[in-house]
């Protein structure tokens, strides 16, 4: 089918579900869609590098206004299907932090995709993992190489110092046993989450996968919350 008539059949179909299954746009609240073409085109990735203690993270969205609104109904809204309008954006910014890694120092020593794992309780809370779910719906795989240690708080609300306080050796690596402590030995690895905020959470994880041999390479998130004075 030619792009155009299928675009053309896409808008009609959302049209009719939304006759049928009324809902309110998950950015600006207006009746109609899950999410309408203008907001729709307010999450288009407009990828921009962001410094969190010398790392630098590819970010695709700021997190305000219609990506904050649209982000959260996703996450915690109970509307996981814009996975699919937001992937897209998450997979830009992927894409761009893969390009700006370093070369490496052996041939075929391909990227692997980290997504930081939720909270145990988030996972009960939402049925899935927000970050695995918005790199499928871009096409990429991860590999299940992290999982969380302990229990900790949602990092929403907290403070920088809290923030960093909460996810400390919040992570390790998954088949570390006696006698084989650096699994990841060998291997490169691109780190993505949703949201950052301090980085906290986002270092944590690269620094386990540090611990457990992995070389990490470079790190994505779908948004920036920009840091008061901080730009970038």
């Amino acid at each position: 089918m030619h792009p155009g008539r299928r675009a053309a059949l896409t808008e009609a179909l959302r049209d009719a579900v939304a006759l049928v299954l009324p809902v309110d746009c998950s950015g600006c609240g207006e009746p109609g869609r899950v999410i309408c073409t203008q907001c729709r085109a307010a999450v288009a990735p407009a990828v921009h590098p962001a410094d969190r203690g010398g790392t630098v993270v590819h970010c695709a969205l700021d997190y305000d206004g219609v990506a904050r609104s649209a982000i959260a109904a996703f996450k915690d809204g109970g509307r996981p299907t814009l996975a699919g309008v937001l992937g897209p954006a998450l997979l830009a910014a992927v894409l761009a932090a893969a390009a700006a890694a370093p070369t490496a120092a052996s041939p075929g020593r391909g990227i692997e995709l980290v997504a930081v794992p939720s909270s145990r309780s988030a996972y009960r809370r939402r049925g899935y993992s927000p970050v695995d779910d918005l790199l499928r719906a871009g096409g990429l795989r991860t590999s299940r190489v992290l999982r969380v240690a302990g229990q900790h708080a949602d990092q929403a609300g907290l403070g920088r110092e809290a923030r960093s306080a909460n996810v400390a050796g919040g992570f390790t690596v998954r088949g570390v046993r006696r006698g084989r402590d650096q699994p990841l030995a060998g291997r490169r690895f691109l780190i993505v989450d949703d949201i950052l905020t301090t980085g906290s959470t986002m270092l944590a994880a690269a620094d386990a996968v540090s611990a457990g041999g992995g070389d990490v390479v470079g790190a994505a998130a779908l948004a920036e919350t920009r840091l008061r004075g901080r730009r970038g």
